[in-house]
């Protein structure tokens, strides 16, 4: 039986969640519940995530690939947003906190060191920090 249209709102307005996860056919409620909550769509085409992303969701993922390990990389990735850092920037953050250096990070992700560069001083600009110790302890601390 499919939920009724309104029912994923008033269910969170009522639980206040931090995280929903949403199947596409619920994805028009993504508007009212990112106000509140990170919202995730199912979605089975580039299409879908794209319109449900332009409606607010916190992120998209395709539910051939839903794993507990995927959902809870994608709501960290989420949280991590709120501190201001791209989709890109929280990459590297992440992986300056698990002790990788620039050379590391930029042959991780295929890129150059200059690049890898820029982004961790995009990322202590907007963490507001001098050093890698100080934005790994920011970064750990909220999360």
């Amino acid at each position: 039986m499919l939920p009724e249209p309104a029912e994923p709102i008033e269910a969170a307005e009522r639980l206040r969640p931090d995280v929903v996860l949403l199947g596409l056919s619920s994805a028009a409620h993504t508007a009212p519940l990112s106000r509140t909550a990170c919202v995730f769509v199912l979605c089975p085409s580039p299409s879908a995530a794209t319109a449900a992303l332009r409606e607010g969701a916190s992120g998209c993922l395709r539910p051939k690939e839903l794993t507990p390990r995927r959902l809870l990389q994608a709501v960290r990735a989420a949280g991590r947003a709120h501190l201001g850092l791209s989709a890109r920037e929280a990459e590297v953050m992440e992986l300056i906190a698990s002790g990788r250096s620039n050379g590391e990070i930029a042959r991780e992700l295929f890129l150059s060191e200059k690049t890898v560069k820029n982004h961790v001083n995009r990322i202590y600009a907007k963490l507001e920090v001098n050093s890698r110790g100080a934005a790994i302890s920011l970064w750990q601390t909220r999360h």
